[in-house]
């Protein structure tokens, strides 16, 4: 379940944060450590509807110094983002395979936007079609959120 706002910046006042902040696996970070690899246009998260909130902020990407969310573990900033926009993604069919096909959605009351297969999606994650398929594995169907780190919109194919 969400945290309500109150709860939320009470969590992040207490540890110090002052922006919002998410995390990736070290492997995603470019080697002068100060960017996200070349490529990794977007971020997928469940939640859609939590990330929504947060178009238009900055936020922090972090990896974890040691085991993830121990008391000893350091959040170890690497670059600041804008989140340009989170698209609904939904995963039709059970499993994700490779060439299984996505449906891209532009707002939460748009029926269909646009299916596309999973290579391309998997290429701006910066991910192989197979590493994509094992990174997803355990997910179940339903909506992601596709969290947007620039302008591009698969529904145009491009940068706006």
């Amino acid at each position: 379940m969400p945290k309500t706002a109150r709860q939320e910046s009470a969590w992040h006042r207490y540890w110090g944060f002052n922006m919002r902040r998410i995390s990736f696996n070290p492997r995603f970070v470019c080697e002068s450590g100060r960017d996200l690899i070349p490529g990794k246009i977007h971020t997928i998260r469940k939640n859609y509807e939590w990330w929504k909130r947060f178009e238009g902020e900055r936020i922090q990407l972090f990896y974890w110094g040691g085991v993830p969310y121990r008391r000893y573990s350091k959040q170890i900033v690497f670059a600041e983002k804008k989140i340009y926009k989170v698209e609904r993604i939904l995963k039709e069919t059970d499993g994700i395979t490779p060439g299984s096909p996505f449906s891209i959605y532009r707002s939460p009351n748009e029926s269909y936007a646009e299916q596309m297969l999973l290579g391309e999606l998997a290429k701006n994650d910066g991910l192989t079609e197979k590493e994509f398929v094992d990174w997803f594995a355990g997910y179940k169907d339903g909506y992601m959120g596709i969290i947007h780190f620039s302008d591009f919109d698969y529904r145009r194919g491009k940068n706006e």
